[in-house]
């Protein structure tokens, strides 16, 4: 999927989507622009009522349309950062219908969009059919949207034609998810086979480490720990252990009090340092889940890589990576990100060939 179709306009996706699929309706230009809009278009208590639909949805695709699920894209980009996840092309896929339905329910109860925006969007149908770009009269198209204003626009069903043509089986997700996607296919995969499942995540500063982990926690069980809670203290801080390769984190704490917390199977409890304050706060008590999710720089330190089931590298350009480290922290604290840290960091990951020992790399 082409990210870049997040930023097109509603004239040029209903286009495209008018290309794509020629037997379109007004019907389902509508559906296209709420969904744009709105995506799920109302909001989403009952997990499990979704979950029990979108299983007989796959059996029903299962049965009367087997051929259907090895071909197609996975994603359909329809703008303002949210896909069209195609259920029939997800055979060959590990991903799992709860995770999936959890994207869905993540996206729908997230997205809210307003009766302004779908107003305006719809002005740009208008125009297409104006401008002959889309097959329907104005007049017939003026008709359909008064009777759907009437309504309080209500979310909208795909038209008997389109169905017919097109078979459309989908969830709106948001497109992040799509970035991800093979990510989630692991993560699912593992689980299905192992009791506990480690996954970290190192990377550039400012190239989204912990927005992953909190995108991962937000969709599955888990938990999730930070290497920025085990940074140096001031003692620890000696020319010799700044020079080490790796050596601006407390390694050896993370692994006894975490690792090692993790291996057991039992409950542990480690502790935050807080840089700014300089000191330690109170123990947490933790149980190993079957999802554990260790994000930060340095979490693939030789004496923790072993102990991962995944491994995830992001990488960010240093023109990004500059521009988000301002935005983040500031003039001030940018200088010491480019005087000390990032050197420090890049080479990390330069002597342990950090990336090239990672399952997965993704470009932020």
């Amino acid at each position: 999927m082409n990210r870049k179709a997040s930023e097109m306009s509603i004239k040029a996706l209903l286009v495209r989507h008018y290309n794509l699929y020629p037997r379109i309706q007004i019907q389902d230009a509508v559906k296209l622009i709420y969904q744009n809009e709105f995506a799920g278009g109302h909001f989403i208590e009952n997990e499990e009522e979704t979950l029990r639909k979108l299983q007989t949805e796959w059996r029903y695709l299962e049965q009367i349309a087997p051929d259907r699920k090895t071909t197609g894209d996975v994603f359909e980009d329809i703008g303002n950062n949210l896909c069209r996840l195609h259920l029939a092309a997800l055979k060959h896929y590990s991903i799992s219908l709860s995770t999936i339905n959890r994207l869905f329910i993540n996206t729908a109860n997230s997205v809210r969009g307003s009766i302004k925006g779908f107003e305006e969007k719809l002005d740009e149908l208008r125009q297409c059919c104006k401008e002959g770009q889309l097959p329907f009269s104005l007049e017939e198209l003026e008709a359909c949207l008064s009777s759907y204003k009437e309504k309080g626009y209500p979310p909208i069903s795909h038209s008997e034609v389109y169905r017919k043509a097109y078979f459309p089986a989908y969830r709106i997700v948001r497109s992040e998810y799509c970035d991800f996607f093979e990510l989630f296919c692991r993560i699912d995969s593992l689980m299905k086979v192992k009791d506990r499942v480690n996954v970290a995540i190192d990377g550039n500063c400012g190239a989204g480490k912990t927005t992953l982990s909190l995108l991962i926690g937000n969709i599955y069980d888990c938990n999730i720990f930070h290497m920025d809670d085990f940074f140096l203290t001031p003692e620890m801080k000696t020319e010799e252990r700044l020079n080490e390769v790796g050596g601006n984190v407390d390694y050896a704490r993370f692994k006894n009090e975490v690792i090692d917390g993790l291996n057991s199977g039992s409950e542990f409890q480690y502790r935050k340092y807080d840089c700014k304050q300089m000191i330690f706060g109170p123990p947490i008590s933790v149980i190993p889940k079957k999802l554990n999710i260790i994000e930060g720089s340095y979490s693939m330190h030789p004496t923790l890589v072993n102990n991962y089931d995944l491994k995830v590298f992001l990488h960010i350009d240093e023109e990004k990576q500059i521009s988000r480290i301002l935005n983040r922290n500031g003039p001030l604290m940018l200088k010491r990100f480019i005087n000390e840290w990032i050197p420090m960091e890049n080479r990390y990951f330069s002597e342990l060939k950090i990336q090239e020992q990672c399952d997965l790399v993704f470009e932020a």
